[in-house]
């Protein structure tokens, strides 16, 4: 879910966090950061970071034993292994990514459109059961998985496949998942919180954490929980001071349908994405079921 869904641990390329690129030449992100070392997508990373210290909010007196971290850690707790769908947006500099997905039991998908000045990057991405599978124009098939220029041409607007077995490939589709979200929703301590707001048309209270950029740097977050009731999350917004148009991050990933039903259906042809990256391989096409 971006991915991703967390920008602040994605780059603006969406949420795939893929491991070690050993042999496949695959996510270089089309935008210039990648602003945690746990950036586009989750499935390989640690669930929860460590939890650091809390902080009860001004005139909280009525509820002595509510703290930051607690309220996180129900959040995360409520929001475990549910469906969801998700909305990310994300900006730096003049680059901008758009995002909208599901995350289910066995399945999930999602779109994302990437602009950077007049490079324009659209990707679809779906995990069905054990396989995964992406789809898109030919700049983000270049740019994104890494293609040749002739690859990306023949391909593009086609289903690429991959297993879900192989970890690096998985990490393009990490996140579509139910059991990934609480993942997704992963960031650390000092925890504190934030000022009380209207978010989605939601009273809700924020909870202000942090995760590390790729230099060790801490990225601020804010998780906002619903005043009362269940605390499934509303959103979370990465680097919520960040002014518009500056080298800073700023991202927000909306969170909507908490138990939805979801049920994608795989394409019903794809090219198997592993031939394509090999270095001397040839896509072959290959049938799906749906």
């Amino acid at each position: 879910m971006s991915g991703s869904l967390n920008p602040g641990r994605q780059g603006a390329d969406g949420r795939r966090r893929t491991g070690s690129q050993e042999s496949e030449p695959l996510m270089r992100p089309p935008l210039p950061f990648r602003p945690t070392a746990v950036a586009v997508g989750t499935a390989a990373f640690a669930a929860l970071a460590a939890f650091g210290a809390s902080a009860t909010p001004a005139g909280a007196a009525g509820a002595p034993t509510k703290t930051a971290q607690a309220e996180y850690q129900a959040a995360v707790k409520a929001a475990a292994n549910q469906s969801v769908h998700f909305e990310t947006d994300v900006t730096q500099g003049n680059a901008t990514l758009q995002q909208s997905g599901d995350a289910g039991s066995t399945s999930g998908s999602e779109s994302l459109a990437v602009n950077n000045g007049k490079i324009t990057e659209h990707m679809s991405a779906q995990v069905v059961g054990k396989t995964g599978y992406v789809k898109g124009n030919q700049v983000s098939l270049k740019n994104i998985l890494g293609l040749s220029a002739a690859q990306s041409s023949k391909y593009a607007g086609q289903w690429l496949s991959f297993p879900m077995s192989n970890s690096n490939l998985a990490g393009l589709v990490a996140g579509l998942l139910r059991s990934q979200v609480a993942t997704e929703l992963s960031f650390g301590g000092p925890f504190t919180f934030a000022a009380n707001a209207t978010v989605n048309g939601q009273k809700a209270e924020g909870i202000k954490g942090t995760v590390s950029s790729s230099g060790g740097s801490p990225v601020s977050e804010t998780l906002y929980v619903p005043s009362t009731g269940k605390p499934l999350p509303i959103e979370e917004v990465t680097n919520p001071d960040a002014k518009a148009h500056t080298s800073t991050i700023h991202g927000t990933v909306s969170f909507s349908k908490w138990g939805e039903h979801v049920a994608v259906s795989a394409p019903a042809h794809s090219v198997s994405l592993l031939k394509l990256a090999a270095p001397s391989g040839s896509g072959t096409t290959s049938t799906t079921g749906g």
